[in-house]
């Protein structure tokens, strides 16, 4: 069945609201567990056993397909038998980024899918249902009790056939149109942004001057009656849009609510501990914790539950990291307090000071030491005195 599939990854994303993380990297680079957020997204499609797959890079699309190509180079590639494209498409939307690669695409069906979501859907599961429906199009769903109107919703009949699209209803909307639109379950159900296509879609796209699958693509396909379908089920989704989703992100990766998505490294046995390279930091540490590698501590330094530290960073010594995120190559002084915070990539911070509360310290920031942070946001190059 899979060698009848291909993927295409979109992977053009400013990340503007992930601002300053985003400042110097595109949103599919930012790293999860010190995994960039793209290879997640491979692993999914492969995992899957997908065999080629498309990355349709935009926004910073050189440096993008440099960390693609060094992590997956051809002899990686040729050892897991995967085929790995990664073309520059200045692209104005989700169709229009997939119609430019429509001549790549050469297999009876396709998954389009996203480089700045983190998610465990079943691939596998969702492409043997689009086949059973034999459908054009069938597009990830779930269902949500917190935020239901800050997403657009979706009807489906008992067949789990597309019915009716709603964009960010009220809750009274959800509930009235339940009721009238033949759904049996008030819960809203959203688009998670994983689609599954039939290749005769192609023809469709490049015909038209659709530019996104949400707003144009999917309205025609259910106002024309084609055959346009809902995979719902109960997994785990996170759409990685700000900073304190960002946070959220590594603390589920590194809880396994992703599973079999996981951090960079080797899982030590059972714990939720992973080290890169095997390489066993020299600080004691919790359990839920993820390293890179090269990385240096100080006497009586301690790595809380819930905390990520990069590769290449200096960290001092009575310095104590919390539920927070540390991106590579930053230098961290002594008797330092960062609680619930992220540190982008060359960042040095003094000695003596406390950030805490959803700082987000962008890259290559300096904080002079004795300062404290609460809730604060630095820019990139910044120096705070």
């Amino acid at each position: 069945m899979t060698k009848s599939w291909s993927a295409v990854i979109l992977a053009g994303g400013l990340g503007s609201r992930l601002n300053p993380l985003t400042a110097k990297i595109c949103k599919p680079m930012v790293p999860v567990g010190n995994k960039p957020m793209v290879d997640y997204a491979i692993d999914h499609l492969r995992y899957a056993g997908i065999k080629k797959i498309i990355i349709v890079v935009k926004h910073l699309g050189d440096k993008l397909r440099n960390l693609i190509q060094t992590t997956w180079d051809s002899k990686r590639l040729a050892e897991i038998g995967l085929e790995v494209l990664v073309p520059h498409v200045d692209s104005k939307g989700t169709a229009d980024a997939v119609r430019k690669v429509s001549h790549l695409i050469d297999t009876d069906n396709f998954v389009v899918s996203m480089a700045d979501i983190v998610t465990n859907l079943p691939i596998r599961e969702f492409m043997e249902f689009h086949e059973k429906k034999n459908a054009q199009a069938t597009v990830s769903m779930k269902r949500i009790e917190e935020m239901a109107t800050k997403y657009g919703n979706t009807l489906l009949d008992s067949e789990s056939r597309i019915i009716r699209f709603l964009e960010k209803p009220s809750s009274e909307e959800i509930y009235l149109s339940a009721l009238t639109g033949g759904a049996s379950d008030p819960l809203p159900i959203i688009n998670t942004g994983i689609y599954c296509f039939k290749h005769d879609i192609l023809k469709l796209i490049n015909s038209s001057d659709f530019m996104d699958f949400g707003k144009e693509v999917f309205p025609y396909l259910l106002e024309h009656r084609y055959s346009l379908y809902g995979f719902v089920r109960n997994y785990y989704w996170l759409d990685v849009g700000n900073p304190t989703t960002y946070l959220w992100s590594n603390w589920d990766v590194l809880r396994l609510y992703g599973y079999p998505i996981t951090p960079y490294g080797t899982r030590q046995g059972n714990e939720h501990i992973w080290y890169l390279n095997n390489e066993k930091p020299t600080v004691s540490h919790d359990n839920f914790v993820c390293f890179g590698s090269d990385n240096h501590f100080g006497d009586n330094s301690y790595i809380h539950e819930l905390s990520v530290i990069g590769s290449h960073c200096q960290i001092g010594s009575n310095t104590h990291i919390s539920r927070s995120v540390i991106w590579d190559n930053c230098k961290i002084g002594n008797n330092v307090q960062i609680e619930q915070s992220v540190i982008a990539d060359g960042c040095t911070i003094g000695d003596n000071c406390v950030i805490r509360s959803n700082s987000i310290i962008g890259p290559n920031a300096t904080i002079s030491s004795g300062i404290t942070l609460d809730a604060q946001t630095i820019k990139e190059d910044s120096t705070i005195h």
